[in-house]
């Protein structure tokens, strides 16, 4: 595989993975946007109850043996639907930030994709360079006497 089809695949890859974020991120914004509604309704819901039975004694929630059964079951339908909002907007929120740590590594990603693919580009123009040169004349000594006569001349300064 060259080095360009391997850039365009890499490309291309970074190309779905960001179309694949953005679906996401349109479905959380959606399910942010139920959570709203759901939590304005149970709002209004909370409200028609407490309108329904006012308060005695100044206190803000009638006795317990004064309540009829039906508000009961409506209070406790109330209250699991409000811990299921609170869970739902904690997943969500945890969500949100899952997918804001992708994008990061993504653009973190393809920052370092782009880093190797200049490099890649000047080693390939290096690489070029160096097949258009003569090849290098061979020594006429040995490794053996280049070394020695290194060492004679570093004794002799």
């Amino acid at each position: 595989m060259s080095t360009n089809d391997s850039h365009a695949s890499n490309a291309e890859h970074l190309r779905y993975e960001i179309s694949q974020l953005e679906k996401m991120r349109e479905q959380i914004l959606s399910d942010m946007e139920n959570l709203r509604t759901q939590e304005a309704n149970l709002r209004a819901f909370e409200a028609r109850l407490r309108g329904s039975r006012p308060p005695q004694n100044g206190m803000t929630q009638a006795p317990m043996d004064s309540r009829s059964p039906v508000l009961d079951a409506e209070w406790e339908k109330f209250q699991r639907s409000r811990a299921l909002l609170e869970a739902e907007r904690r997943a969500l929120n945890d969500d949100r930030m899952a997918l804001r740590e992708d994008r990061a590594d993504l653009q973190r990603r393809e920052e370092e994709l782009k880093k190797r693919e200049s490099w890649v580009e000047t080693r390939e123009r290096d690489v070029a360079a160096k097949a258009m040169l003569p090849p290098p004349k061979a020594p006429s000594q040995t490794p053996f006497e280049m070394a020695k006569n290194l060492f004679s001349l570093r004794r002799a300064s």
